[in-house]
């Protein structure tokens, strides 16, 4: 398996493993952005998508959290319901995101077809944009899914 190939098979077999978080975090955005402001979660994983560095979504998030008050709103059901929407999103792919993309770096078959520590640096950013990717887009789905449940009731 080639180097690229191995890369997105990692990430996907990772991304099965943070399904309940990102139900966890889209509900909570269905909860406070609601659907007057769908556009702040496409606006997200349009970033999410398009962004070359990591560090632009995570300054996205920033950036709307300090904009909009709904960014900061907690959610009665998360575990710290006082930690807002933004926050615990930033927490979420700045901490547990960057453990699971260490993991896969880890990986025996991939330090074999990435034996040089400089070449390790870049997989190691392009995984975790993959991984940011793949959070964002179960967690928009999510968001999508609660917003029309909730609207209807």
């Amino acid at each position: 398996m080639n180097k690229e190939m191995l890369i997105i098979y990692l990430v996907n077999r990772y991304a099965e493993g943070f399904y309940e978080d990102a139900v966890a975090l889209g509900c909570h955005a269905a909860k406070v952005v609601g659907e007057k402001h769908r556009s702040q979660m496409t606006g997200l994983e349009n970033i999410a998508n398009s962004a070359l560095k990591y560090t632009d979504v995570l300054d996205y998030i920033k950036r709307q959290t300090a904009r909009f008050d709904y960014w900061r709103k907690g959610y009665e059901y998360a575990a710290n319901p006082d930690i807002g929407f933004g926050k615990r999103l930033l927490d979420y792919l700045s901490d547990s995101l960057q453990g699971k993309r260490d993991g896969i770096c880890r990986n025996a078959e991939l330090q074999k077809a990435v034996p040089d520590e400089e070449e390790m640096e870049q997989v190691r950013r392009r995984v975790y944009i993959l991984l940011i990717r793949q959070f964002i887009r179960q967690m928009v789905i999510q968001y999508e899914f609660n917003v029309q449940k909730w609207e209807r009731s």
